[in-house]
């Protein structure tokens, strides 16, 4: 026989939500050995359902509030007959039964000496128009009736849907008109998947944090920041979250993303060998709490994160601007909002912002139906707009500028090219006044050996006059001697030259360039 995990069995202790038979859910803490009253519909003993599995409809029945497996009715096709509702009218005095007949009918209803399907019987005896109905119309009035006499409930397992349906009919404005439709969207246009690390910004009472936490199943990371001193994530209790997924949810308020000036640890500001008591108690919480802030700090300031969701009650533009440089490029970016018109501004500034990429604007509809053999249609009423959502991919991993207009763009780029052109005329000045030193030093050396040149000659002319009793052989070949000699030391001369300039612009380069990067 297969074991049967605790998270597939309804457990002491967790929420549960009780669909009653006129579709109304309650939502209970199953508290063990206590009574759960459904009103008119009666009592249970909570000890009656822990360890049962989920989704099973139960009848109360019986003096003492007995519970037991109810099974529906099956939904069957239904064979039209030939009447109609064309003689048919709308008369209380179609029922035979006083209103003090059925309210004593109630009552033992109440007390379980009379089950919900044996009320309905009773009133369906005492129709006189009954049998002149439609087979459709008889079926409806067996439904409507069992709505309000039937003795019977369903516990439903808290999951995201389950969760958002109950608080959007409930009070749509807690979690800000978010409908499960549209928070479906935003789940797939966020790319939320196991293992992914989130940024969220969440004003829905924490609905979009569960969403993202169910949808990672504990793995992953989710950061998210909230305005004041408490986040306010009521729906998260909601969820019967295990502990491996609430460790992955991390919250930083707005108020403490930077130190504040002067802010110290809490052993820096007490001792805790002289704590006892209370103290240190209130001690070991306060370090608990500055742990607790540092390692969000850490996460946020990683700017790693794969996505960006925003969905509060602030102007958009003024978050994103905020927390755009922590998400990396090729990320998407989420808005929701339950105005259109402020969604109009954020993407008016996300077509303007050079770091975000195809904004769009989108709305869902939904309508509920009715689908049973043969009765299948839209239903009467629906509900209004289930809220709106702005998406983007930030395609770039820079620094996010405020959005600009073109002009200012332009001006922008204008004073960043003067700029370089003024360091790169800067930089050539310098290297110019460094070549021509070079040349001068050239110059010199050249006029210094031709002087010696010079003098080698007319000392040359001197010997070859004082020597006058040799042959013209002999001087002639002492004069190309000399000159030979001298050519020699002018080609030394210049190589020595040639090779201190040649050292001076390198050095002259390696100057530039340490400026430029100092500049």
């Amino acid at each position: 026989m297969a074991s049967t995990s605790s998270r597939d069995t309804i457990n002491a202790g967790e929420n549960v939500f009780i669909k009653m038979p006129s579709d109304n859910v309650k939502c209970i803490v199953l508290k063990p050995n206590t009574n759960v009253s459904l009103g008119k519909f009666g009592t249970f003993k909570a000890n009656d359902i822990i360890g049962r599995a989920w989704g099973n409809t139960y009848e109360i029945y019986d003096k003492d509030n007995k519970t037991r497996i109810y099974h529906l009715d099956e939904i069957s096709e239904i064979e039209e007959t030939e009447n109609n509702n064309r003689e048919i009218v709308d008369d209380p005095t179609s029922q035979k039964l006083s209103l003090e007949d059925i309210k004593a009918l109630k009552n033992e209803g109440l007390k379980g000496e009379l089950t919900g399907e044996e009320i309905v019987n009773k009133l369906r005896e005492s129709h006189a128009t009954f049998d002149k109905k439609t087979a459709y119309s008889q079926a409806k009035y067996l439904q409507k009736k069992g709505k309000k006499f039937h003795k019977i409930f369903t516990p439903i397992k808290p999951t995201i849907y389950s969760v958002n349906e109950y608080f959007y009919i409930k009070n749509p404005a807690k979690i800000r008109d978010i409908r499960m439709d549209t928070l479906s969207q935003l789940l797939s246009y966020a790319n939320v998947h196991a293992g992914c690390k989130l940024l969220v910004v969440d004003d829905t009472q924490g609905m979009i944090v569960s969403a993202l936490a169910e949808r990672m199943g504990g793995n992953g990371m989710i950061l998210g920041l909230y305005d004041g001193d408490n986040p306010h994530y009521d729906v998260v209790k909601y969820m019967n979250f295990s502990q491996e997924i609430l460790d992955t949810i991390k919250v930083l308020s707005w108020l403490r993303i930077h130190r504040a000036p002067g802010e110290k640890s809490p052993d820096e500001l007490q001792d805790v060998t002289k704590l006892t008591g209370k103290d240190l108690e209130g001690y070991y919480r306060r370090v608990k709490a500055y742990g607790i802030v540092e390692e969000s700090r850490k996460i946020l300031f990683e700017s790693d994160f794969d996505g960006l969701i925003v969905a509060s009650q602030y102007q958009p533009e003024s978050i994103l601007e905020k927390l755009l440089p922590y998400v990396r490029g090729s990320r998407p970016v989420v808005v929701y909002h339950n105005a259109k018109e402020a969604l109009l501004e954020t993407s008016t500034w996300m077509r303007r912002c050079p770091d975000l990429l195809a904004p769009q604007l989108t709305e869902s509809w939904l309508r509920k139906s009715q689908v049973l053999p043969g009765r299948t249609h839209p239903e009467m009423s629906t509900w209004g707009t289930g809220g709106f959502l702005l998406t983007a991919t930030k395609i770039i991993d820079q620094p996010v500028q405020a959005a600009l207009t073109k002009r200012e763009r332009l001006a922008i780029e204008k004073k960043n090219a003067e700029a370089k052109k003024l360091k790169r005329t800067r930089g050539e000045g310098e290297e110019g006044e460094e070549k021509d030193a070079g040349s001068t030093s050239l110059s010199s050396a050249v006029r210094g050996s031709s002087e010696g040149v010079e003098e080698a000659t007319a000392s040359t002319s001197s010997m070859s006059t004082a020597t006058t009793t040799a042959t013209s052989t002999m001087t002639t070949t002492t004069t190309t001697t000399t000159t030979t000699t001298s050519t020699t030391t002018l080609a030394a001369s210049m190589e020595e030259t040639m090779e201190v300039v040649a050292v001076e612009p390198q050095d002259a380069d390696e100057r530039s360039s340490k400026r430029v990067k100092q500049g």
